[in-house]
C-alpha cells in the first residue's frame, strides 16, 4: 500500500509541476535532435511510471542524458531526463543514486536562473519530497 502512495505522489508531482518545463529565455535553443530526446524521455518516462515500468524509465532517461550531454553538460534540456531518472531511483528506494541527480539538476537550474529563482526552488521542493519519502521508508 505504501508503494501506491509513493507512486501517486510522484506521478502527481510530475503531472502537476512545471518544474521540468524549459524556459527558453535563459538558455540556448535546443536543436531538433535534443528536443526529440527530451520529449521522448518525458513522454516515455511518464507512461512508464504510470505503468510501473521503472526499468524503462531508467533506460530511456539514461540514453537521453548521454545524448544531450554531448552538446553541453549544463543545459536546461538535461533537467527533464535527470529528474525523471531521479524519480525512478526514489521510487525504488535507491536514494543514494537519486540524490546526486537531484543535486545536479538543481545546480544546472542555479547556473541558468540563480539560486532564488522559481525554477531552482521547484527542484528544492522535489529534494524535500525525496527526503520525506526516505524518512517514511525508514519508519
Amino acid at each position: 500500500m505504501k508503494y501506491y502512495y509513493l507512486i501517486a505522489l510522484l506521478i502527481a508531482g510530475l503531472c502537476l509541476s512545471d518544474s521540468f518545463a524549459a524556459d527558453s529565455s535563459a538558455h540556448k535553443a535546443m536543436s531538433l535532435h535534443e528536443d526529440d530526446f527530451s520529449t521522448q524521455c518525458n513522454l516515455e518516462a511518464r507512461n512508464a511510471l504510470v505503468n510501473g515500468d521503472l526499468a524503462l524509465v531508467e533506460r530511456v532517461c539514461t540514453q537521453a542524458i548521454t545524448e544531450l550531454e554531448k552538446s553541453d553538460e549544463d543545459r536546461e534540456a538535461l533537467v527533464n531526463p535527470i529528474m525523471n531518472l531521479a524519480f525512478s531511483y526514489t521510487l525504488t528506494g535507491r536514494f543514494d543514486k537519486a540524490t546526486p541527480l537531484y543535486n545536479r539538476a538543481r545546480n544546472i537550474r542555479e547556473k541558468l536562473y540563480g539560486a532564488d529563482s522559481k525554477q531552482t526552488k521547484e527542484i528544492d521542493d522535489m529534494i524535500k519530497r525525496q527526503e520525506e519519502m526516505r524518512k517514511q521508508r525508514n519508519q
